[in-house]
């Protein structure tokens, strides 16, 4: 396994170079037999998203991003010590199926299970089943990174107010 820790400051003059650095680690180490061009991509997508949240709703200095490549994956972690995801401090049932944002082509859903993680999925719309808009919340940085990613998960950590974010992609 190869992992490496990035720490990215609040000042949106680095957020270029700092994601170029990331995805700088990913090329140096994914082995040769990975669709390296598709997971560059994604993993650029992915991490100009987890970033750019950070800027926009953390409300923290800085941010960690945590990447380890093994077997045949890629996991990129971002903590943040910041505000919570909306979706923690509202009281939804476990395992319901919540829309938080939608596009022409897919709605963004998020479970909430029985240990406090958020599960991302989306699913193509069909014309008949678009929501009322005052219904959807604005994530699109989360719908993107769903769209992207093999499996997106959020945990927020109540004690230590820590926002985890994880991301996993396969290969």
């Amino acid at each position: 396994m190869r992992s490496k820790q990035f720490e990215f400051l609040k000042n949106s003059y680095h957020l270029s170079s700092d994601i170029q650095q990331i995805i700088g680690f990913i090329n140096d180490e994914l082995p040769s037999t990975a669709p390296v061009g598709e997971l560059l991509f994604k993993s650029k997508i992915i991490v100009t998203e987890l970033l750019t949240n950070s800027l926009k709703h953390a409300g923290v200095n800085s941010t960690i991003i945590d990447l380890k490549i093994s077997g045949h994956d890629i996991s990129i972690l971002k903590v943040d010590f910041g505000n919570s995801l909306s979706l923690i401090q509202k009281n939804y049932s476990v395992n319901t199926k919540i829309p938080i944002s939608n596009d022409i082509l897919h709605t963004l859903y998020a479970i909430i299970d029985s240990g406090k993680n958020i599960n991302f999925f989306c699913d193509e719309i069909n014309m008949d089943d678009i929501l009322a808009v005052e219904n959807i919340v604005e994530h699109f940085g989360l719908l993107i990174i769903t769209k992207a990613a093999d499996k997106f998960t959020y945990h927020y950590n109540v004690q230590t107010k820590e926002n985890i974010f994880e991301v996993t992609l396969k290969f």
